[in-house]
């Protein structure tokens, strides 16, 4: 009778949280958000300039590359001379180096040249959007897509006979497509995607490696995102960019992007990257 009354007594307290236990909750809890943080990371990446610039290019390896095809014999493909025209390059130059600052004053100006039909100014005003688009601390995303260029960069990827155009184009849109789902919807709508798959076979190294970027910021963003991507026809024209003749900055990147065209729940369809296997077991070993 008194046993019964001792465990009637126990029933009426709250069953206490095991120490070991409440341990091992919060260790999962706390792998899970660096896991989620971490998947976040490499599922897209905002391609930031490098300290430095030639020419008034950036200096990374694309960038460099573009400033020559800019310098040379004075003239770009498309009739880009570097002289500044009807516009005062120069103070655009200025604002757009402190852009965070400037709260993008000189926008009207850049969305002029922009729409217009000047190849000169089309090339300095792109290159004005997408240093506004590399500020490192909350890049104005919003502000550029409200501005109504978008569809305008994606004409610009198409101009085969202005590479410089073409790299300034694709990796604004790169970095439109590293932000959120809604800013990367927009990149998608307007018919980006088949374009950039075409530019995986662009002549020039450093448009096509910008492709890369962009497809993979693209892929990264969700399974059905990924699934358009590689619907795309974008896979085997990223495996032939893995190759020993491939430079650093390629092989990484192009890795990276097959790696958003492989990962993400539901998995993507195996006949879309089943020809990916030899490249990847190349890429291990």
């Amino acid at each position: 009778m008194m046993i019964n009354k001792e465990e009637e007594r126990k029933k009426g307290f709250k069953k206490a949280i095991d120490i070991d236990e409440g341990r091992r909750r919060r260790e999962e809890t706390t792998l899970q958000i660096r896991k989620t943080k971490k998947d976040v990371r490499l599922a897209k990446r905002r391609q930031m300039p490098s300290a430095g610039a030639t020419g008034g290019m950036d200096a990374t390896p694309a960038g460099l590359a573009a400033a020559s095809m800019l310098a040379a014999g004075g003239a770009a493909p498309g009739g880009y001379t570097g002289t500044p025209g009807a516009m005062d390059m120069s103070a655009m130059n200025a604002g757009a180096s402190s852009a965070g600052n400037s709260k993008l004053e000189n926008l009207p100006q850049m969305i002029q040249g922009v729409m217009g039909n000047d190849p000169a100014i089309q090339t300095e005003c792109t290159t004005q959007f997408r240093r506004l688009l590399s500020i490192e601390k909350n890049p104005p995303i919003q502000q550029v897509i409200d501005s109504g260029v978008v569809p305008r960069f994606v004409e610009f990827l198409q101009r085969d006979d202005n590479p410089a155009l073409q790299f300034e184009a694709a990796w604004a849109l790169t970095n439109i497509a590293s932000g959120t789902s809604e800013h990367t919807k927009v990149v998608m709508e307007v018919g980006a995607v088949p374009i950039f798959v075409r530019l995986l076979l662009s002549p020039n190294d450093d448009v096509r490696e910008q492709a890369v970027w962009a497809l993979g910021n693209i892929a990264g963003d969700s399974p059905p995102c990924r699934d358009l991507v590689l619907q795309a026809g974008a896979m085997p024209p990223l495996l032939q960019q893995l190759h020993q003749g491939s430079k650093l900055s390629m092989l990484r990147n192009a890795t990276w992007t097959l790696s958003n065209f492989c990962r993400g729940k539901p998995q993507p369809e195996f006949g879309l990257v089943r020809q990916s296997l030899a490249t990847l077991g190349q890429l291990i070993f």
